[in-house]
């Protein structure tokens, strides 16, 4: 009885369980992807990531590094793949869909950044994002711009979105075997990069594989290029985390360097005026106690740089020393700034002082990274760095060489000026650090009118009564900003207001073209204003005008850049004569221009306006030099990695040394020369980094 209740119960409340037939458990189970399989798609999805952002931010894929980031991409997709292994089918479905979101970010994140400003990410300028917001429309035109490839990093999240039941079902179970075979599978693409090591080894003179799989905080482009965005995330993080790993350079090297430069290259281009008469003059150099550095820390990286600092020839003084002692002076960091506005009709002042004071004809602004602020912060301390939060890192260290200390400490009044908002990049923070008064928008400068961009003219207005005809000697700092992005009528004030004022020689150029140069014009009428207000106040003859870019204006298209420098379009962004720039010297009391060719670069600014106003420096000490020393002299660029433009030739990272046609070296002399010159510039890109992060300056001038 009890048996029939059960059955009519049965019968009564639910079917019983079917049975699935043959073509369903084919249709369930045959169509999914195998484990094995399973364990490919993030490694394939993470590669393909790589590729198409490898191709957008370098140009090419098959330049001789595919071969590691195909291999770190394996290594590090079958980790994670083997990782969700160890998840059920529906925890799988979701992590992996988690990382291909997240993958998805972080490649249209650098990517666009990438767009925007010319130059790498850096998870170090996190700091920055409050600042970056007011370039919201330059940021949303710079996703907009590369929109095809956001969509196409997504497609691995929807594609595991629409089929990841079939790829990893719910009813999957963990796998540890397969965990573990994705683990082993993952040693292989791990080994071949550890073997290639040992194989390819590291040049005495150049970085190599081993070194940017572990290191990428002087030369972030190559890491990037070897092993990709994953790896360089990797390795930002741990250094934020541990610090930076710092190798010490063998100074006898670099001793034996610089008195083959000193024996084997051509002299200064700059002759003394009277060679009948040679003059003995003495270094730059302060004194400097290296060794008791060294021995009052227990820092290995502190250490290494007092033994390298100490081991450099120090530059001499010269027949230009102290020749503006006295005078005042006019420093101006010019927004994207080319020597291509440079013209006798539309900008009479600025050709004037172009061609009538120092004229360095081989002088370059090197992209060091992180746009404005690394530009900013190489020509106000003659050292590089190579992300944004420079200024903000400064703040807190000593900066004895910074021109508004030195000149603070005669007495002179020091003023900084920027028209934009005054805490952007912490120049609230660093400026004041650098020995200036410093005054922005927001705590104290008032503009007769407010745009996008706001105008430089108007800047020089408000400001130049505040110490031009006061009595005092003066030195003032601006930082423009009228040629700032975007070149466009409709997107820049500047070049609306201005487009009216472009000659008729202008008339054929294109519109992009045409709206650089009018808001490049605010550079010509903010010198007008500074050259009549010096002129009534009666002391032009003594203010010196030094003036200079930030960097390249690299928020044109490769069209108009191409159309702007007469270059081919092919790869123009690699090309050296981009950044051959312009460094205006120049003084009214001056009776005939001064000729400079040897190459020079930004961070020779500081030493060479030290040196000819006659301030206390130390040589060594600083990564650039006084270009009008003799003796050989170069310009350093991040162009494909490091490279350099000498008096002997030039050397573009990853391609060989090309001599120039005054090259005066033999072959054996030029592979001495270049090897050299590369073990300098490691430890340069090195160093010059460490002098910001360690607070060098503090540790060698302790009271």
């Amino acid at each position: 009885m009890k048996n029939n209740n059960n059955a009519q119960r049965q019968i009564k409340g639910s079917k019983p369980p079917a049975v699935p037939s043959s073509e369903q458990n084919a249709k369930a189970t045959g169509s999914r992807l195998p484990d094995i399989l399973n364990l490919a798609v993030l490694p394939v999805s993470l590669l393909y990531m790589e590729i198409l952002a490898k191709i957008r931010i370098f140009g090419s894929l098959f330049d001789g590094k595919f071969v590691y980031l195909a291999a770190f991409s394996g290594f590090m997709g079958l980790i994670m793949s083997s990782l969700t292994m160890l998840l059920n089918g529906k925890a799988r479905r979701i992590v992996s869909r988690v990382i291909l979101g997240l993958l998805g970010v972080l490649f249209s994140f650098h990517v666009s950044y990438h767009n925007n400003f010319k130059t790498l990410f850096s998870w170090q300028t996190l700091g920055q994002a409050k600042d970056v917001v007011e370039f919201w429309k330059e940021a949303i035109g710079a996703a907009l711009g590369v929109w095809y490839l956001i969509l196409a990093f997504f497609i691995p999240l929807v594609m595991m979105c629409l089929f990841g039941r079939r790829i990893m079902g719910d009813d999957r179970r963990r796998s540890v075997s397969f965990a573990a075979l994705g683990a082993i599978a993952a040693m292989l693409p791990y080994s071949f990069i550890m073997t290639t090591f040992f194989e390819t080894g590291e040049n005495d003179s150049e970085y190599g594989p081993q070194y940017y799989y572990t290191h990428m905080q002087n030369d972030p482009e190559q890491t990037f290029m070897y092993y990709g965005i994953l790896n360089a995330t990797r390795l930002e993080i741990k250094q934020m985390i541990f610090g930076s790993p710092v190798e010490e350079f063998d100074f006898y090297d670099v001793n034996e360097m610089v008195e083959d430069l000193n024996s084997e290259v051509s002299q200064s281009d700059v002759s003394p005026t009277d060679l009948d008469k040679p003059r003995e003059y003495g270094d730059n150099v302060m004194d400097i106690d290296f060794d008791s550095a060294a021995e009052s820390t227990k820092n290995k990286t502190l250490k290494a740089m007092d033994k390298y600092f100490a081991s450099l020839t120090p530059t001499k003084q010269n027949e230009y020393t102290g020749m503006f002692k006295g005078k005042n002076l006019i420093f101006i960091s010019l927004e994207g700034y080319s020597h291509k506005i440079i013209d006798p009709e539309f900008t009479p002042t600025l050709y004037k002082m172009a061609t009538e004071g120092f004229v360095f004809n081989n002088f370059y602004n090197s992209l060091w990274g992180g746009s404005t602020a690394t530009g900013e912060y190489s020509n106000m301390t003659g050292n590089f760095y190579v992300t944004a939060n420079c200024l903000k890192l400064s703040a807190d260290t000593y900066q004895p060489f910074a021109l508004g200390n030195q000149f603070s400490k005669l007495g002179y009044k020091t003023v900084a000026y920027h028209n934009n908002t005054y805490t952007y990049y912490g120049r609230d923070k660093s400026h004041p650090n650098f020995g200036y008064d410093y005054t922005g928008i927001g705590n104290g400068l008032k503009l007769a009118s407010s745009h996008w961009p706001n105008s430089d003219k108007e800047m020089a207005e408000a400001t130049a009564d505040n110490y031009i005809g006061t009595g005092e000697k003066f030195h003032a700092y601006y930082m423009s900003v009228s040629g700032h992005a975007n070149y466009a009528k409709s997107a820049n004030a500047m070049s609306s207001i201005h487009y009216k004022d472009l000659p008729e020689k202008y008339k054929n150029c294109s519109e992009e073209v045409k709206a650089y140069l009018a808001c490049q014009y605010e550079v010509e009428l903010m010198l007008q204003v500074l050259v009549q207000k010096l002129d009534e106040a009666g002391i032009l003859e003594d203010t010196v005008f030094a003036m200079t870019a930030d960097h390249y204006p690299y928020a044109l298209s490769d069209d108009g850049l191409a159309e702007l420098y007469g270059l081919k379009k092919d790869s123009i962004r690699k090309q050296p004569e981009l950044y051959r720039n312009s460094f205006i010297l120049w003084c009214a009391s001056m009776t005939e221009p001064v000729v400079i060719d040897k190459p020079c670069s930004s961070i020779d600014i500081i030493p060479t306006l030290s040196n000819l106003f006659g301030l206390e420096y130390d040589s060594r000490v600083i990564m650039g030099s006084d270009i009008l020393c003799d003796g050989d002299h170069f310009a350093l660029l991040r162009l494909n990695g490091w490279s350099w433009i000498s008096t002997q030739g030039e050397y573009i990272a990853n391609r060989k040394f090309t001599p120039n046609e005054n090259c005066t070296l033999s072959e054996e002399e030029q592979k001495k020369y270049v090897d050299g010159m590369n073990t300098r510039v490691k430890a340069m890109t090195t160093y010059s980094l460490q002098i910001l992060e360690k607070d060098y300056y503090r540790h060698i001038f302790p009271e």
